[in-house]
């Protein structure tokens, strides 16, 4: 499976990179979006047995087993076996997932439910109603909220807010890598009790949106020259640059310049402003829109699994510091 994708539910019609899943017009109601997904399975915690070869049975010589005092995390219907935990170790079922999703769903509408890793992983993306807003006429950005839930005996389970359409682990840690406007929740004793806390920062959330917006407007209103778009692309690749070279020395340096003056939406949302800009850099470090179909894959893991979503993270941060010295 691409990306460890289980099974799932996308709507509004846009389709994965991976083209799987169940791909709806519109959004659905939290219950049937995760029925849709096959998302409501249950997970029990079994005691793990091991043979033990210096113990062999009196009548037969094989190894007698022996508790092993760890528990696998089981998938019921499939009686796959997702994860090995502690018998401390508090199970949420996917049922309380679902319930934060129909807590909220006065404040949001359904985007995608994905189950991950043959169900090690369970989450739902969701967009807040009122934090979606343009750029520019026709760039539009959008706060969403995902819940996530680990069976993997490694994932806790929480909620974030972010700008990411989760459709994959890929995805998925993309998010996740937020330090943000998160809550976090450990599988040990009292976890089903506490996910009233994961809906607390919704309206935090919001005013975080908000900032950026803002911040994005006060990009797509900067026009800039060509000596400043040079600049961004030297502070922004400054520990790549090897030393005595510049920045033209670079591989990608051709890439860059093209999608500032000719790449996705150059022409048509801000051009040659310090919006632009920001955006030819994550279009060569994240696009998944050009390119062969292996590289489209290549480009994917790569943007969500480090360099390339820390570069487009740290392409918004340089381009604020510019404006802050104006």
């Amino acid at each position: 499976m691409p990306a460890n994708f289980t099974s799932g539910w996308l709507g509004n019609g846009e389709r994965a990179w991976h083209g799987m899943g169940v791909v709806t017009e519109g959004t659905l109601p939290a219950r049937e979006a995760f029925e849709t997904a096959d998302a409501l399975f249950t997970v029990e915690k079994r005691e793990l047995f091991f043979p033990n070869v210096n113990a062999l049975g009196p009548a037969t010589g094989e190894p007698l087993w022996f508790p092993s005092n760890s528990f696998g995390l089981v998938r019921t219907d499939t009686q796959d076996l997702l994860g090995v935990v502690s018998k401390q170790y508090e199970i949420v079922q996917n049922e309380s997932l679902l319930r934060m999703a129909e807590f909220i769903r006065e404040e949001v509408d359904m985007d995608t439910v994905v189950v991950l890793s043959d169900g090690g992983k369970v989450c739902f993306t969701a967009t807040l109603r009122g934090a979606t807003q343009d750029i520019v006429r026709g760039d539009t950005v959008k706060r969403r909220i995902v819940g996530f839930l680990g069976h993997d005996g490694k994932t806790g389970c929480g909620a974030m807010f972010t700008n990411i359409r989760v459709v994959c682990t890929n995805t998925l840690a993309a998010a996740m890598s937020t330090k943000d406007a998160k809550v976090s929740i450990r599988h040990k004793t009292g976890a089903n009790d506490n996910f009233d806390q994961l809906i607390q920062s919704i309206d935090t959330a919001r005013e975080t949106f908000n900032n950026e917006v803002e911040l994005f407007r006060h990009f797509a209103d900067t026009p800039i020259q060509q000596g400043d778009f040079r600049e961004l692309l030297e502070r922004v690749y400054a520990s790549e640059i090897p030393e005595g070279k510049q920045i033209d020395d670079l591989r990608k340096y051709p890439k860059l310049r093209r999608a500032y003056t000719g790449g996705l939406g150059a022409r048509e949302f801000a051009p040659y402003t310090m919006w632009s800009a920001v955006n030819a850099i994550t279009e060569v470090e994240t696009s998944t829109q050009i390119g062969t179909r292996a590289q489209q894959r290549r480009q994917f893991a790569r943007a969500n699994f480090g360099t390339g979503l820390l570069t487009s993270k740290r392409a918004i941060q340089e381009a604020e510091a510019m404006l802050s010295l104006v």
